[in-house]
């Protein structure tokens, strides 16, 4: 039996070490999210990957944040990757579970290693999306089943957003929401829906970003992120570099009202932009998200 949805938790922020310990308060804050390799070691042993966690950083983590509830959010799983997901990571995440118990985890959907010679892995550089197609789905669907059993809370995926258009694609799933719908079904997972994913994709491919969030299983959705972006060579980039915009803000408004299982919604920040961005702002960001929860949430 997949892990079942939880009681709502309020307005999150992401754990970067560098931002002042102050953001992280009662009224400001309900729960942390937290990007364990952050506080990791990588090296290789014996040609094999291994991912450690650093004591020293995660005391600092705990110091600082340990009073809220903890939601972790990976970015090394690569649960897409034909030749299989990054068994390192969750041997850290079963370390991580042990030593800091966490509500609920999510990952992105997608992939950032393929196969080389002589059964190495190699690392593509950045995430990248999967193409909606039936043995995609089949393939997540089984790893995120026994990812939820594995640790006996729920196992959100993330949407993606994606820069390379006309993916090849099965009728049956048509687009990356239709694998979004298939491996959800399938599996039982939950759905960590990225609004400013959402909005990037509706940018550069087209669409309106209320009938896209109309066609997700709204069920399923656990978490939200709001986050902000900008230009690049043509682009909107999913850039977490700054405030969010106007219509990410209209369609979290949207959303929760029609999202019954919505646990929390996370204002997300990359680190090096975060430690740039004057602390105000964040307080700023971390307000509207509350003002707009506090109006809209599901009861």
């Amino acid at each position: 039996m997949f892990p079942q949805p939880i009681s709502p938790v309020g307005v999150g922020l992401p754990y970067i070490a560098g931002l002042p310990a102050e953001l992280y308060r009662a009224g400001l804050v309900d729960f942390v999210e937290i990007a364990p390799e952050t506080i990791c070691r990588q090296r290789s042993v014996r040609n094999s990957p291994l991912i450690e966690l650093v004591p020293e950083q995660m005391k600092r983590a705990r110091d600082i944040v340990g009073a809220f509830p903890l939601a972790v959010h990976g970015v090394e799983l690569s649960i897409g990757s034909v030749h299989g997901c990054n068994d390192a990571y969750l041997d850290m995440l079963d370390q991580f579970q042990s030593a800091w118990p966490f509500l609920w985890h999510s990952e992105h959907l997608g992939f950032q290693t393929i196969p080389g010679e002589n059964n190495a892995t190699l690392q593509v550089g950045v995430p990248l999306p999967l193409p909606p197609v039936i043995e995609a789905a089949a393939i997540v669907a089984e790893r995120s089943a026994a990812i939820g059993r594995r640790y006996g809370v729920p196992f959100l995926l993330e949407n993606a957003a994606f820069y390379l258009p006309d993916l090849p694609a099965d009728p049956e799933l048509g687009d990356d929401i239709g694998l979004i719908n298939a491996i959800t079904q399938r599996s039982g997972c939950f759905l960590l829906l990225d609004l400013h994913n959402v909005y990037c994709n509706c940018i550069n491919h087209g669409g309106h970003p209320m009938a896209a969030i109309d066609r997700m299983p709204l069920s399923r959705v656990l978490e939200i992120h709001v986050a902000g972006g900008s230009w690049r060579e043509g682009f909107w980039m999913d850039a977490h570099d700054g405030r969010v915009p106007e219509r990410v803000w209209e369609m979290l408004a949207y959303t929760l009202p029609r999202a019954a299982n919505v646990a929390g919604v996370v204002f997300e920040m990359l680190d090096e932009h975060a430690l740039r961005l004057n602390p105000a702002v964040i307080e700023d960001e971390l307000r509207r998200a509350r003002e707009i929860w506090d109006l809209h949430r599901c009861r």
